[in-house]
């Protein structure tokens, strides 16, 4: 009996160290997890993935095997460009004419600038004639406008205490009015006309009045201020054909509208260089 009793106990005990020794198999310590989790693959991909040298490295490489095929030489003829008296001669644009006007271009704007607001930033140089914010043809700023004074002297002052003067969280660049020729840089005629130095108090009846004698006018946008919902000083009109759009320029060409002349072209893409073609 009491061997049985020995026997039965012997094996319950030993049964209950198997237990507590699988029991301690199985659970795995904080230190054997850490170590699994960061595996030499991984760490390996993070590392090409943002080292620089790896990326200058494979850069250079690419660099050299593209110098190989691609010698240092024109396109046209075969010469090498530092060599070549047509690459060297060649006008990249229009000569720029910078002459001291009543007129100044401001770059650098961030998008949200309206026209208003260039009034207000440089009414306290003079008298501001006008403002225009250059657009695109979806009436989004280009990031650049022209202001307009009474007189050279004003522009000038503008120019020497605003350029590299921050506004609105940017470093303006201010000059005189590019005058380009406008040999070969008319705007195409299309079916939309853009209409410019529009009042900012004009009104939906006075607009109406300016378009009650026009034929086959499909709408007419007047561009709007996403943050103030004040009028942005142009609009742009759509006509049923282009025959329309150029009889209606030539009827709007010199109107004026609360004392002020209306600029009408028509509208275009995103032009290049900010010169007095774009303001839009």
């Amino acid at each position: 009996m009491f061997q049985i009793r020995r026997a039965a106990i012997r094996s319950a005990s030993s049964a209950n160290s198997c237990m507590l020794n699988t029991r301690s198999i199985a659970k795995p310590s904080p230190f054997v997890f850490s170590a699994q989790s960061l595996k030499p693959v991984s760490s390996f991909i993070v590392k090409r993935f943002n080292s620089d040298n790896s990326y200058d490295r494979r850069q250079s490489q690419q660099d050299d095997s593209m110098s190989r095929f691609s010698p240092d030489v024109d396109n046209y003829g075969g010469q090498n460009s530092r060599d070549s008296s047509f690459s060297r001669d060649r006008p990249f644009s229009a000569p720029v004419d910078l002459t001291p006007n009543p007129s100044i271009y401001v770059g650098n704007l961030v998008f949200h600038v309206t026209e208003e607001d260039l009034k207000r930033e440089f009414s306290s140089i003079g008298p501001v004639k006008s403002v225009t914010i250059a657009t695109d043809a979806r009436g989004l700023s280009k990031g650049f406008g022209y202001v307009e004074f009474e007189e050279t002297e004003q522009a000038e002052a503008a120019i020497a205490a605003k350029n590299q003067t921050v506004f609105e969280g940017r470093r303006l660049i201010v000059n005189y009015q590019a005058k380009k020729s406008r040999i070969g840089q008319e705007n195409p005629p299309s079916k939309t006309l853009f209409v410019g130095n529009l009042a900012f108090e004009l009104t939906d009846t006075e607009l109406n009045k300016l378009f009650r004698d026009v034929r086959n006018v499909v709408d007419v946008r007047v561009a709007v201020d996403r943050r103030t919902g004040m009028p942005r000083g142009f609009a742009h009109a759509d006509f049923i054909s282009v025959e329309d759009a150029v009889k209606a320029k030539e009827k709007l060409a010199d109107c004026e509208l609360l004392g002020r002349k209306l600029r009408v072209d028509f509208s275009a893409g995103v032009r290049g260089s900010p010169s007095s073609e774009s303001r839009e």
